[in-house]
C-alpha cells in the first residue's frame, strides 16, 4: 500500500513499517525489545522465538527496500538492561553502513552510552524537510508539519461474518499526524475509531489493507 503526503510517498509495509521511498528511510515504532526477557524473568512465559521474530523481519525490510537509513519513533528498548540488547547490538554491527536515528520514547531509559556504543543517533524528536518524527502524538499539531509518531499502538476492530471481533494493528492517517503500529510482539493496543477525515489502514497478514 503506497500514500503520498506532500508530494513525498511513503509505502505501508505488512510488517508493521513504513518505507519513505523519497529518502530510502524505513520508519519503525515501538519495537520494545527487551520485553520478551523481561517478562520471562518474572515467570510469564512468553516464546522466545518472538524475539527471532523481531529481528527476522528488520532483515526483510532492509533487505528488500535497499533501506539506507531507519528513523525509530520510540521505545526501542522496552525495560532496563537484558541480554536482548547484546542481541541488538550484534545485529546492528550487520548493518553498520545503514544510518539509525531514534527519538526517545518513555520507555527508553538505557544508558545513552549503549546507543553510542551501536552508533545511534539519539533525539527527543527529529525533524526534516516538512515531517517531523516524534514519540508521542501531538495534541495540537503545526498545520505546516506533518507528523509521524507510535506510542498508543493503534488496532482497528473488525467485526467477522459468525459476528466475532478480531483487532488488527493499523496506520492511522489524520489530516496532520500519522500514528505508526507497535512494530514489537506482545505490545497490546488501543483501539481506534474510524473519524471523519481519518484514514485506517490495517495489517493483515501479508497484507495492508484501507478500511
Amino acid at each position: 500500500m503506497e500514500i503520498e503526503i506532500r508530494d513525498h510517498h511513503f509505502k505501508l509495509l505488512p510488517q508493521k513499517a513504513i518505507f519513505w521511498k523519497n529518502n530510502k528511510t524505513l520508519l519503525i515504532s515501538d519495537l520494545h525489545l527487551g520485553k520478551v526477557t523481561h517478562f520471562r524473568k518474572f515467570g510469564i512465559a512468553l516464546p522466545s522465538m518472538a524475539l527471532v521474530n523481531n529481528f527476522e523481519r528488520l532483515d526483510e525490510l532492509i533487505l528488500t527496500n535497499n533501506a539506507e537509513r531507519i528513523i525509530l519513533l520510540g521505545d526501542l528498548f522496552h525495560s532496563s538492561y537484558n541480554e536482548e540488547w547484546e542481541f541488538f547490538a550484534e545485529w546492528r554491527k550487520k548493518y553498520h553502513s545503514i544510518q539509525m536515528i531514534t527519538v526517545l520514547g518513555n520507555h527508553d531509559i538505557l544508558p545513552m552510552e549503549l546507543f553510542e556504543a551501536s552508533d545511534i543517533i539519539v533525539e527527543d524528536y527529529w525533524q526534516e524537510d516538512k515531517f517531523l518524527f516524534i514519540h508521542h502524538p501531538v495534541a495540537y499539531p503545526d498545520k505546516d508539519i506533518f507528523s509521524f509518531c507510535g506510542h498508543i499502538h493503534p488496532v482497528y476492530s473488525i467485526k467477522s461474518r459468525t459476528k466475532q471481533r478480531i483487532k488488527l494493528p493499523c496506520f492511522v492517517v489524520d489530516e496532520l499526524q500519522m500514528i505508526l503500529p507497535s512494530f514489537g510482539v506482545f505490545t497490546g493496543g488501543y483501539e481506534m475509531k474510524a473519524l471523519q477525515g481519518r484514514k485506517l489502514f490495517v495489517v493483515a497478514a501479508d497484507e495492508v489493507i484501507e478500511i
